[in-house]
């Protein structure tokens, strides 16, 4: 395998009277080759139970795993976007900007297989995501165009839509999701110092340092500590009328499409939060409602004792 790949650069400054003072748009094309050769003669086969012909290989279950059983040349194509802008900050006592990004992200991506005896161009995959709201909602969203058509038993062909007059692509499946996070920080005197903090928990949850691809958000059970890693709270301090706690709303939505179904797969609400009831004790929970089967989804209730030594 190979690739090569570069970065583009384009600014369009505004005048110097307007509250957005420039916009840059950076791209990150790259093409990649990948050849694979054949490893069918490792596989061998056999019949199940009911007489259906299984192929397995000899190295299945080892370390590095069974190798391809089919040949791969194949040339890819990556098209990485994301769109950010400079504003004028008029909180600022120095009169300096700051920059907030538009688009994290807006990803296409492809590739062709030369030796694929059929459906030789791979399906379409775009991918996007934001923040709003000072990086407290998260916006990600991402579509699956393929190129291929479908029969009259929806079925897919080995031809172009575009061929049969269908348009140039269709639209198999679709997703978004959101996700908020707010904590009892937000509206306290100490709301900077927690940025720190903010980009730890991001990380935690299965996001970035830096957010380029949206805040996550895990709401399963983890078996992680619901204490943050280091505190500074002594067993006599009292909360007094702040009591410390954090809540994380997500949504999820999810739209297929592949055979023309045109359904709503996942149409989601979750919830996960925690709070301190008192010094060193944490309770935590996690649920939501499945709209597209119309129930409750996983509930759990957390309860955790810091005993320094131990939990």
């Amino acid at each position: 395998s190979s690739g090569i790949g570069t970065t583009v650069y384009g600014t369009y400054t505004f005048k110097e009277t307007n509250k957005i003072q420039a916009i840059r748009h950076l791209m990150r094309p790259s093409l990649t080759y990948g050849y694979t050769p054949s490893f069918e003669q490792y596989y061998d086969t056999y019949l199940d139970a009911n007489g259906n012909p299984i192929d397995f290989s000899r190295f299945d279950g080892t370390l590095l795993g069974a190798p391809s059983k089919q040949i791969a040349n194949a040339v890819g194509f990556a098209l990485n976007n994301s769109l950010e802008a400079k504003v004028r900050d008029d909180e600022n006592p120095k009169g300096e900007s700051k920059k907030i990004f538009i688009l994290n992200q807006f990803n296409f991506s492809t590739n062709y297989n030369f030796a694929a005896t059929s459906f030789k161009l791979s399906p379409i995959r775009f991918t996007g995501g934001t923040q709003l709201f000072e990086n407290k909602l998260g916006l990600n969203f991402g579509a699956t165009f393929d190129p291929y058509d479908l029969n009259e038993s929806g079925n897919r062909i080995d031809g172009y839509s575009i061929s049969n007059g269908n348009g140039l692509v269709r639209m198999t499946s679709a997703n978004i999701s959101l996700n908020y996070n707010l904590s009892s920080r937000d509206f306290g005197a100490d709301k900077d110092k927690e940025k720190d903090k903010a980009k730890q928990q991001n990380v935690q949850n299965g996001g970035r340092e830096d957010d380029l691809f949206g805040r996550g958000a895990d709401l399963s059970n983890n078996n992680q500590t619901l204490f943050e890693k280091k505190r500074d709270i002594s067993q006599k301090e009292l909360y007094q009328f702040q009591i410390p706690w954090d809540l994380r709303v997500a949504y999820s939505l999810t739209y297929a499409n592949d055979r023309k179904e045109r359904e709503i797969t996942t149409n989601s609400l979750m919830l996960s939060g925690n709070i301190d009831l008192a010094v060193k004790w944490k309770m935590g929970f996690s649920s939501g409602y499945d709209f597209a089967r119309n129930g409750l989804s996983y509930t759990q209730l957390r309860f955790e004792r810091d005993l320094e030594s131990w939990r």
